[in-house]
């Protein structure tokens, strides 16, 4: 009675527009005003989840991501996409996603590319003659690439709140990260061969003696990733210190381009230091949360529910799960979503023996698909105050593309090598 109480207050609290922390914290403080709970041991509570060293990973890649967009590393990635893909029909759009790729491995977040990265991407394509509502989709679609595509923020906050490898976590994205980039380019392409609006796409070839230029000033960037996964990959670095020296190389980039100044770089450290801000209240106040429908016996109640369902097998039980959070990402941040049903479901799923490596990954994969799906998809906010565009408009030209990325989804989960073989090659897990 008590979790369902907690439940609707909750669902009552996010549809009237209350931010997930507070929509968390009331009920959550309701629980303890009517259960006789000390007030030190919620503060012992709410504490225990930052006590972790991984997240030490968090502020350092949000920042890492944010110095790549003020010292001119954007500009640069987009060029350089443009003159691998811009020469075909419609080639700005394939540089929008071939760019949100690039960017991923530096920025770890959806919100980062759609709001940095994507405001370059649809001037451009706004420029060039495309429509500002395909432009948005397009750009709001892509950027869905940041949370798979390592270095992730996600997947940090994952392997903190589960216990997994993050090392492990980082590479089982990769492949079904890079199966959603095709994806979106398979999805283009037909869009641009079968559709009245694909075959009046413009061309935006680079001149041929600015091709070279542009790919090799798009190759410094490109350090990141290889820093990133192949430090982790080689066992050269944790994650964490991965994170600390994408941070340095962002900043020997600025340097070297001359784009960087006292002033954007305070703007930068603010910045990241309100989102960590955020981020770390979200955690602690999902720690309390969910150690009270713990408490309160909702792991036990989901197991029952769910085991009749997914006895006969592993997939089952995934093709569930991945149903229950594309519902989920629909309502609430990636994020805030990871930190509330991980702690809760992740000992239901060894229970259930399925691998947590293809869990986690699979419930990453379908939380970033919800937040492009209405009604509260926040890459369609964060658009939409971009392009200055309505969400509805957004809303309508990103349904064009889930089908293909929910079939990514499916099969991520019925070929559980596309997240394990990754691990298994590189760190011998």
């Amino acid at each position: 009675m008590i979790i369902l109480m907690l439940t609707v207050l909750f669902l009552v609290f996010l549809f009237v527009g209350i931010p997930v922390a507070f929509a968390l914290g009331i009920p959550a403080l309701f629980y303890f005003l009517v259960v006789d709970i000390p007030i030190a041991f919620v503060s012992h509570i709410m504490i225990s989840p930052l006590k972790n060293y991984v997240l030490v990973a968090l502020p350092a890649f949000l920042l890492s991501g944010r110095m790549m967009n003020s010292t001119g590393v954007t500009d640069r990635l987009f060029k350089c996409a443009q003159a691998l893909v811009g020469r075909f029909r419609g080639g700005l759009a394939y540089t929008n996603v071939l760019a949100s790729a690039m960017f991923a491995s530096m920025s770890g977040t959806a919100v980062g590319d759609a709001g940095g990265l994507g405001q370059v991407e649809m001037e451009m394509m706004d420029r060039a003659g495309y429509d500002k509502a395909f432009s948005a989709g397009i750009t709001a679609c892509s950027s869905v690439l940041g949370p798979l595509i390592p270095p992730s923020v996600a997947m940090v906050v994952l392997g903190a709140s589960s216990d997994l490898n993050i090392s492990a976590l980082f590479l089982g994205g990769f492949i079904p990260g890079l199966l959603m980039m095709v994806a979106l380019i398979v999805n283009l392409f037909l869009r641009s061969r079968l559709t009245d609006s694909g075959r009046n796409w413009p061309v935006n070839r680079i001149p041929a003696n600015e091709v070279a230029g542009a790919i090799l000033r798009g190759l410094p960037p490109m350090g990141t990733p290889l820093i990133i996964i192949g430090g982790i990959s080689f066992g050269v670095v944790t994650p964490t210190e991965a994170a600390v020296l994408a941070i340095d190389y962002s900043l020997f980039l600025g340097l070297v381009y001359g784009e960087i100044s006292i002033k954007n770089l305070w703007t930068t450290l603010v910045e990241t230091v309100e989102t960590v801000g955020t981020f770390m209240i979200i955690i602690s106040i999902a720690g309390f949360f969910t150690w009270i429908v713990t408490k309160e016996g909702l792991p036990g109640i989901i197991y029952q529910v769910l085991a009749p369902v997914v006895s006969s097998s592993a997939t089952t039980g995934l093709l569930v799960f991945g149903l229950l959070f594309l519902i989920l990402g629909c309502f609430l941040d990636t994020t805030a979503a990871i930190l509330l049903v991980t702690p809760v479901l992740m000992p239901i799923v060894r229970r259930m023996e399925i691998d947590p490596l293809h869990f986690g990954v699979v419930m990453v994969c379908a939380l970033v698909i919800g937040i492009i799906t209405p009604p509260f998809g926040i890459c369609l906010f964060v658009v939409a105050d971009v392009a200055k565009i309505s969400v509805k408009v957004i809303t309508i030209e990103c349904l064009k593309y889930l089908p293909a990325m929910a079939i990514i989804l499916v099969a991520i989960i019925f070929i559980p090598e596309c997240v394990t073989w990754l691990p298994k090659y590189l760190l011998n897990l």
